[in-house]
C-alpha cells in the first residue's frame, strides 16, 4: 500500500504530495483543465509531470474547449496624450468580482488591440503600418510581423486577425488609408503567419474608399464596420476564400446618430443598433437561396435613458438570457473621459453598475478567453 505521508521535495517550490504526482496522466490532465490558467501556470513549477501535461498539445485543446475556462473581460487601459501609457493590461473576472494586471513589455505599449482569436491578440497602430504583433497575454509570449513595403504616410490603420479551418492557419488583414507620392491610397493587405511577405488583395468598388472600423472574428471570418460620410455597411472577409461579402441592410435600416457594434447573442452574431433611448439588436443571416448574407431585426429595447453626447454606452456580451454587459462612459468633474461596467436587464428597464477593484478610470474593453495555446509558427523579422 502506498504510504500517504510520503512526499516528493525535489522541486524548489516546496514538498509535493508523491500521491498526486503518481495519478495516472489522464487524471492529472483532467484535473489541471478545471483550473483557472492562471493556477495552471503556477502548476508548471510543480514538478516536470505537471509541466509536460500542461504543454501537451492535446491538454491545451481541452483546456480551450472547457467549460471551466469561461471567457472573461480584457481591458487596455486608455489614457491622456500628455502622460505614459500604462504598462498593463488588466484581466477581469465579472462573476468573481476580480482583477489583475498582466504586464506589457515597452514594444507593444503604445499599440491598440485590434482583434482577438483562440486567445491571441492582434497588436497594432493606427497611424504606424509596422510593427503588427500577435501576443498570447496569458504566457506573454508574441511574434512579429514581417513589415510591409508600402511607404507611406497612414491616416487609418485597422488590422484583422482570424483562423482559417480549411488550411488551420492564422491569416492577418489589414486595411489603411494614408498618401503615397502626393496621391491618396487606400488598400488592403493579409498574410498568413508563416509567409514572409503581405499580399495585396482586390477589393470591391463597394468597399475601396470605405473607411474600416470594429472588426471582429467570427466563425472563419471577419467582418468590418465601414463608413463613408453618414453612409455606413458591415462587410465580410471569408479567410478561406478570401472574398470580400457586402451584408446588405433593410431600407427601413437609419444608421445616422446611432451608434453600432458586433456581439454574440445566443450564438449568433449580432448588429447592436444605439440611437438615443433605443436600442435594436439586428441578426446576421444568411439566406437560403444564394448564400447573401443580411440583418434581420430581432427584438428592440427602450432603455429609458437618453445617453445624449455627454454619457454613451457600447455592447459589450451578452451575460445571460435576462441581461447584457454594458461599457457606460461619462465625463468626470475634471472633465476627463471615464468607463464603468455595467449590467442591464432590459425586460425589467434595470442597471446595476459592477464594483470591482483594480479597474482603470478609462478603458477599451475585449471579451477574452484565456488560453495556454503556444504561438503560431511564424516569420520572425531580423530587423526587429
Amino acid at each position: 500500500m502506498r504510504d500517504s505521508k510520503r512526499t516528493n521535495s525535489t522541486n524548489g517550490n516546496g514538498p509535493v504530495r508523491r500521491e498526486i504526482v503518481d495519478l495516472p496522466l489522464e487524471m492529472i490532465s483532467e484535473i489541471l483543465s478545471k483550473l483557472p490558467t492562471e493556477s495552471i501556470l503556477i502548476c508548471r513549477a510543480v514538478c516536470k509531470t505537471w509541466y509536460d501535461v500542461s504543454k501537451d498539445r492535446c491538454f491545451i485543446n481541452k483546456l480551450d474547449n472547457s467549460q471551466y475556462q469561461p471567457t472573461r473581460l480584457l481591458l487596455k487601459p486608455q489614457v491622456g496624450r500628455d502622460i505614459n501609457a500604462p504598462s498593463y493590461l488588466v484581466l477581469v473576472d465579472i462573476e468573481k468580482g476580480k482583477a489583475r494586471q498582466i504586464p506589457l513589455d515597452k514594444m507593444i505599449l503604445d499599440l491598440q488591440i485590434m482583434c482577438s482569436c483562440n486567445g491571441f491578440l492582434c497588436m497594432a497602430s493606427r497611424k504606424k503600418l509596422n510593427p503588427v504583433v500577435i501576443y498570447n497575454p496569458i504566457t506573454m509570449k508574441r511574434v512579429i510581423l514581417p513589415p510591409s513595403n508600402m511607404k507611406s504616410t497612414v491616416l487609418r490603420h485597422e488590422v484583422g486577425f482570424g483562423f482559417d479551418p480549411s488550411t488551420g492557419k492564422y491569416k492577418v488583414v489589414r486595411a489603411y488609408t494614408g498618401f503615397s507620392s502626393r496621391r491618396k491610397v487606400r488598400r488592403f493587405e493579409i498574410i498568413s503567419l508563416g509567409e514572409s511577405s503581405w499580399r495585396e488583395l482586390t477589393v470591391p468598388q463597394s468597399i475601396a474608399n470605405r473607411d474600416g472600423w470594429a472588426v471582429m472574428f467570427w466563425n472563419g471570418a471577419l467582418y468590418w464596420t465601414m463608413s463613408k460620410g453618414i453612409s455606413t455597411i458591415i462587410v465580410q472577409f471569408d479567410l478561406t476564400d478570401e472574398e470580400f461579402n457586402v451584408i446588405s441592410f433593410p431600407r427601413h435600416f437609419y444608421s445616422r446618430h446611432a451608434s453600432l457594434g458586433l456581439i454574440d447573442v445566443g450564438g449568433h452574431l449580432t448588429l447592436v443598433q444605439c440611437a438615443a433611448n433605443v436600442v435594436k439588436f439586428w441578426r446576421i443571416m444568411e439566406n437560403e437561396v444564394g448564400g447573401d448574407l443580411s440583418l434581420s431585426l430581432q427584438v428592440t429595447y427602450d432603455t429609458h435613458v437618453n445617453w445624449g453626447y455627454a454619457l454613451g454606452c457600447s455592447y459589450v456580451c451578452q451575460m445571460n438570457q435576462e441581461s447584457y454587459l454594458l461599457q457606460v462612459g461619462y465625463w468626470n468633474h475634471a472633465h476627463q473621459r471615464c468607463e464603468n461596467l455595467s449590467q442591464y436587464f432590459p425586460k425589467k428597464v434595470q442597471y446595476s453598475e459592477f464594483q470591482i477593484p483594480g479597474l482603470p478610470e478609462s478603458f477599451k474593453t475585449l471579451c477574452f478567453k484565456p488560453s495556454l495555446a503556444p504561438l503560431p509558427a511564424t516569420y520572425v523579422p531580423s530587423d526587429w
